[in-house]
């Protein structure tokens, strides 16, 4: 039986170790359904997205998950059929969450936390750089929201409800006019295991 390497970042409630160091989740239990009809056994890691990228360039993983689509990925993998759609929030410990324009949170020089080398979909990608405050995790980012050092930041909704599940951040509000939905896909260093996993996820 075919062995497979499977990456993803660490993203709960959609994939992580628990607290016996067994991966869990929701994309997890997904794609490791897919790949048990293909008749693959598969070995999972799951590590900084930046790490998992390395590694696929380099052939060292044969598929990563939970990944976002822009053009210069697509000229490197092969991608997927959609594996679910996710919805991101710009979430702020502001009273003010009434915000419907994304450019009206840098009105008086507001500036908003994102994940490092993390593509969240062209409105935020294409926001300038010295807008953005980058940060290598998003409980990080989301101490320093709730501490009030920044004013706003993007969190997939899913992630954020996992992580304020006993009112963790208890000075942070979604703004529910800035939720925006993308699309997020498997990809592959090979278009036959692609071709195969997109047969099996249908």
């Amino acid at each position: 039986m075919k062995t497979i390497i499977v990456g993803a970042d660490p993203f709960p409630p959609y994939q992580y170790y628990d607290d016996r160091g067994q991966i869990q989740g929701l994309d997890y239990m997904k794609v490791k359904s897919v790949i048990d009809k293909m008749g693959y056994k598969a070995e999972y890691i799951i590590n900084d997205w930046s790490k998992i990228e390395d590694m696929l360039v380099s052939r060292e993983i044969d598929m990563a998950f939970q990944v976002q689509k822009t053009s210069e990925r697509e000229e490197i993998y092969y991608f997927s059929e959609k594996l679910r759609d996710a919805a991101t929030v710009i979430v702020t410990s502001l009273e003010d969450t009434s915000l419907g324009d994304i450019n009206d949170l840098f009105l008086d020089g507001g500036r908003l936390g994102v994940i490092d080398n993390y593509k969240y979909g062209e409105i935020i990608d294409s926001i300038e750089k010295e807008k953005k405050i980058a940060y290598k995790s998003l409980e990080k980012m989301l101490d320093d929201i709730d501490n009030g050092l920044i004013p706003y930041g993007v969190a997939d909704l899913g992630v954020f409800n996992y992580l304020n599940e006993d009112n963790t951040y208890k000075n942070i509000s979604t703004m529910e006019k800035l939720i925006f939905n993308r699309p997020l896909y498997v990809v592959f260093n090979d278009s036959s295991l692609r071709d195969k996993f997109n047969q099996c996820l249908r």
